[in-house]
């Protein structure tokens, strides 16, 4: 049963408790004391109307403030498996959380973690429409999610990979958003120096991977390979210049 309903069921079957037992004996009470004038009728109904007073305030209080979809053992087990990163090996396992995610969101569809799970599940399978589609439900609310700069990054390859592996357009705009949470951030400077170079402004393209070289210790196979390629985009700027008048 959807956890929303079952809250509102129980909240309902406690209330009624309430009626059933409270209101018999105010109701008695009433009748004894009818011939004793008014003070114990108002005090009987003063005390009918705090008890019964206490569940309703805390019913309404709850629906408006609090969250009843938190009463979803799913809800916090899918959570839980997000933070501690680790997406299942490819294979049975990895099949059923899909299912178990899918079912999920269609109770909860405001679990942004559970979406951000479901889109690197749908990404690590190649379905990248689908993962694109999953991030930007993931970053549309104000949640720690859209403040995180992995997932920008990751937000961004999945447009990229949906639109045949082209970074220009959104998926940079994507990046940018990264590197404005975290401006020395490896992968997005990667990925922006990829857009630029895929656009033919090598002169960038150089700036950004020159920022992402300072990170990588001299000396190394991944060093050596960038610092090719910021030379051939150099080379390449400037071959690219108008001539002097």
């Amino acid at each position: 049963m959807d956890s929303r309903l079952m809250f509102l069921v129980l909240a309902g079957a406690m209330v009624a408790l309430v009626l059933g037992v409270i209101v018999p004996i105010v109701g008695r009470g009433l009748r004894h004391d009818h011939a004793a004038g008014g003070a114990r009728r108002r005090a009987a109904l003063a005390v009918a109307a705090a008890v019964l007073g206490v569940p309703a305030l805390a019913v309404g209080l709850y629906a408006l403030r609090g969250d009843p979809g938190a009463l979803d053992s799913e809800r916090s087990a899918l959570s839980e498996q997000l933070l501690e990163a680790g997406l299942p090996a490819e294979g049975e396992a990895s099949g059923r959380l899909y299912v178990e995610l899918e079912r999920h969101l269609k109770i909860q569809p405001a679990d942004v973690r559970a979406q951000v799970l479901k889109a690197r599940l749908d990404m690590r399978a190649q379905r990248y429409p689908q993962a694109a589609a999953a991030f930007e439900l993931a970053m549309a609310g104000r949640s720690k999610v859209a403040n995180d700069p992995d997932v920008w990054v990751e937000y961004a390859e999945a447009r990229g990979m949906a639109q045949g592996g082209v970074l220009a357009g959104a998926p940079l705009q994507l990046v940018q958003r990264a590197l404005a949470l975290d401006a020395g951030h490896a992968q997005a400077l990667d990925l922006a120096g990829s857009a630029a170079w895929e656009v033919r402004d090598f002169a960038k393209a150089a700036t950004y991977w020159k920022r992402l070289l300072e990170q990588i210790p001299a000396g190394t196979s991944r060093h050596s390979v960038l610092s090719a390629a910021i030379q051939r985009a150099e080379q390449r700027a400037r071959l690219s210049l108008p001539s002097a008048p």
